[in-house]
């Protein structure tokens, strides 16, 4: 199977790719799903270890997890590219082969299916995490972007404060110090 690194796969196109690598590397590679997402599509997990040399749960571990929010396609890609230069190098790379003979990786690939979802759909749609509805339907106390000025510019404010520790940099004065 072809594994690209210059395109996004969408949930399926990911899920088939990551099923083909764990039927080529069985011994290095187990491909299952974590759970569910909020509309119901599997969140896959690749666990990346050698099981002659000991089970998971009993090797030191190391935990990847990509595509959290909605647009983070590359991470998702990356992700992909880690599993996939993993298990190719596995037996012929000595620093590949020592850490799946002694420890075990965790990659979650995309954390976000439906978020990912949305931007990879034909008509794409961009949100900021997922499609989970917002818990309040008014505006919570908190951080909201706000035009105060009424210049149609939404940016930082900075206001002195007497016990603060931070100034302006003189050498760029977007930068505290």
């Amino acid at each position: 199977m072809d594994i690209r690194f210059d395109t996004y796969y969408n949930n399926e196109e990911l899920t088939e790719r990551l099923q083909w690598l764990a039927e080529q590397y069985p011994q290095i590679m187990q491909f299952s799903s974590l759970g569910t997402s909020h509309e119901g599509r599997p969140i896959p997990l690749v666990v990346l270890t050698n099981q002659s040399t000991g089970p998971d749960i009993e090797k030191p571990a190391f935990w990847v997890d990509a595509n959290i929010h909605a647009t983070e396609l590359t991470a998702s890609a990356a992700a992909l590219y880690l599993i996939n230069k993993v298990v190719r190098e596995y037996g012929q790379e000595a620093k590949v082969t020592r850490i799946l003979d002694e420890q075990v990786l965790y990659i979650i690939p995309r954390l976000n299916p439906d978020g990912a979802g949305l931007c990879l759909s034909d008509k794409p749609k961009y949100v900021r995490s997922g499609t989970r509805p917002y818990p309040y339907e008014e505006k919570q106390e908190g951080l909201h972007a706000e035009d105060v000025d009424g210049d149609g510019r939404i940016l930082q404010m900075r206001i002195e404060d007497p016990a603060g520790d931070w100034k302006i940099s003189e050498q760029d004065p977007r930068l505290m110090v």
